[in-house]
């Protein structure tokens, strides 16, 4: 606080004297009429300048305010959505539950015809229904649709469901750096996709000069920074952190050899090969430099040294990118042919004529009408596809050619577990003979299928057969050419037989592997100029697991009174009740823990409130007691005037 200046009692001029006082008297209305403004806006700091640091903490708070009251507003929204999404479920387990009842309730060959029609009423009421929850919109946005919001999940496709949204989750900022996901995707709940036709083929590019380090080793990337590269003699330290691609390594590799010699960096398909030139002689080595790992990464460690020799990189692994051109993956890879996909009775063939990219590829899968969807694998070296369509069986094969085979996404391959056919039932086999193949010539080859584990094993009993062993007369055993099965064929055209499987008493081996249909004995073959060809069919169908594809079963099964069926379907429902049911738990986990945030925004707002309040508000009670001393100063100060001017009336007259 300004003090009342006195006046001294030296040798002072009075003009000195009253220049003193009329200044304390400025000074004194200034602090008054401040004082005065800090108490009517509750404001000490009017202007920044009034306390720079104070001023400084006091934005700073108020900003984190700002954040924070946003977050509070996204915490609210999050919540509400759900809530929503919590409500829409709130009766889905009872409707599976409903309609468990009225299978078990017709599960079995003397139901009436009436029971029945009223059974698959009931069914197909529950299918819609639960297509309208699938669809449920709350606040413009569709609740289980991922992160389409503006897209309809599900939709009817001749009496199957299709699923339309993804498997992503919105995030929401409910605090500072802290995203939630406000949604739960419709995959996660009704469960609307196969399980995955997973890639067996390595697809990793060809290493080219402009492969990013950090698309190197599946995806992790190589971070560059410095390497020693020795003869034996000397050293040279390289600086690799300026670059960026491959080709870049190597360019500066080249470029940094030890004193007096020459290295040469050579990309191949798979890695860095560094040579060090023979005239002189040494022991090249590589080693990292301060700890690093750059050598490592790039697969050219080499403490021990390799004399003259080159140092053969390691594989780099590039990961598959959407850019990644079709030509550099390795082949050959057969676009012409294209692939089959097989939805129920709808077969649909994919042409890959025009694809030069990765991206090209997916589209073409993604853009068809056969409801799948086609995904770069997480390993990021393969491609996976799966079904969106609930209701009907769903498989891959060729179309002639080596497409899916080469693409390594064709659902019946010779490393296909026999255990994983029809539904993962596996094949029913018997003691002894399981099937008998009766060849054209008529001999019969009776087949063991007990000890073959996968379709490749059941391929080679047919074809290493003691009695199928004369190339004239012996039967092919394949997976077709065109769809998916095993296909048998028989080129003795002198034969007079008819090329024909016939399944063992007991054994259900021939039909669980295609060769014989469902409720037959003997498959026959079809002949033609070349042969006789017998084409299985799919032991190996897919299905999405999900809800609407378990009541589809159902209605399905009903419809056609197949107790086995229905058993089946209401197994599968079970697992919908359990998916259901987590779905919700997650939620309500979910929902508590944004309690707990949105409990603790409130108390941070109340104390970033006070700490701000601290720095900027005033203190009535110390501005009142300032005011009143800056008032009695003021009045000091003008007594004090007074007696120094000593005015009177006759000083205005």
């Amino acid at each position: 606080m300004t003090g009342v200046y006195p006046i001294p009692t030296s040798r002072t001029s009075d003009l000195h004297a009253q220049a003193r006082l009329r200044a304390q008297l400025h000074q004194d209305q200034l602090d008054i009429q401040r004082i005065q403004a800090e108490i009517s806006t509750g404001r000490k700091l009017l202007v920044p300048s009034d306390d720079a640091f104070a001023a400084h903490r006091g934005m700073t708070l108020q900003r984190l305010l700002e954040l924070k009251a946003q977050a509070k507003v996204n915490l609210n929204t999050t919540q509400s959505y759900l809530d929503a999404s919590d409500n829409s479920l709130s009766h889905v387990s009872q409707r599976l539950n409903e309609a468990k009842a009225t299978a078990l309730g017709v599960a079995n060959l003397a139901i009436s015809e009436p029971a029945r029609e009223t059974a698959l009423a009931e069914i197909r009421r529950t299918i819609e229904q639960l297509v309208n929850v699938g669809n449920t919109q709350f606040r413009g946005r569709y609740l289980f649709t991922g992160s389409r919001t503006a897209d309809i999940p599900y939709a009817m496709v001749d009496q199957q469901v299709v699923y339309r949204g993804n498997e992503r989750e919105l995030p929401s900022f409910v605090d500072l750096d802290l995203a939630y996901a406000s949604n739960i995707p419709g995959s996660e709940v009704f469960g609307s996709f196969s399980p995955e036709v997973h890639g067996t083929v390595d697809l990793n590019p060809s290493l080219t000069a402009a492969m990013r380090l950090a698309d190197l080793r599946g995806g992790e990337g190589v971070v560059p920074t410095s390497i020693a590269v020795s003869d034996g003699t000397t050293t040279s330290y390289i600086d690799l952190s300026a670059a960026a691609t491959i080709g870049d390594v190597a360019e500066l590799i080249a470029a940094n050899p030890p004193t007096g010699r020459t290295l040469t960096a050579t990309i191949s398909a798979t890695g860095l090969v560094i040579d060090l030139d023979d005239a002189g002689g040494g022991n090249l080595t590589i080693r990292e430099v301060t700890g690093g790992t750059t050598a490592e990464d790039l697969g050219i460690l080499n403490t021990s040294g390799t004399g003259t020799s080159p140092i053969v990189g390691l594989d780099l692994n590039p990961r598959l990118r959407l850019t990644t051109p079709l030509s550099s993956l390795p082949g050959p890879l057969d676009l012409a042919s294209g692939m089959r996909i097989q939805q129920g009775k709808d077969t649909y063939t994919i042409d890959f004529s025009g694809a030069q990219t990765v991206e090209d590829l997916l589209n073409a899968l993604n853009g068809s009408d056969a409801n799948v969807l086609a995904q770069i694998d997480p390993s990021c070296d393969r491609i996976s596809i799966r079904s969106r369509l609930s209701g009907v069986d769903f498989s891959i094969g060729e179309n002639g050619g080596s497409t899916a085979a080469d693409l390594g996404v064709r659902s019946l391959t010779n490393d296909t577990l026999l255990s994983q056919l029809n539904y993962v039932r596996g094949v029913e086999t018997a003691p002894g003979t399981d099937f008998t193949i009766r060849r054209k010539d008529g001999v019969a080859l009776d087949i063991d299928v007990d000890g073959a584990v996968t379709i490749g094993d059941v391929l080679d009993l047919i074809n290493n057969h003691p009695l199928n062993l004369v190339p004239a007369t012996r039967v092919d055993a394949r997976l077709a050419a065109s769809g998916n099965g095993i296909e048998l064929f028989d080129g003795n055209t002198g034969g007079a037989a008819t090329l024909e499987v016939e399944k063992a008493f007991l054994s259900n081996a021939a039909v669980d592997l295609g060769l014989v249909p469902a409720g037959q004995t003997i498959a026959t073959a079809t002949t033609s100029g070349t042969g006789d060809t017998l084409v299985g069919g799919n032991p190996n169908k897919l299905e999405v697991a999900g809800v609407f594809n378990s009541l589809l079963r159902l209605y399905d099964a009903v419809a056609a009174s197949d107790v086995s069926g229905i058993e089946r379907a209401v197994a599968r429902m079970d697992e919908d009740y359990q998916r259901v049911n987590f779905a919700r738990a997650e939620i309500g986990a979910r929902g508590q823990s944004l309690d707990a945030l949105d409990q603790r925004l409130e108390d941070e707002d109340v104390q970033l409130q006070s700490a701000l309040s601290d720095e900027i508000d005033t203190d009535l009670a110390d501005a009142i007691a300032r005011l009143t001393a800056r008032q009695a100063a003021l009045e000091a100060t003008l007594r004090l005037t007074a007696q120094t001017f000593q005015l009177s009336l006759f000083d205005f007259l």
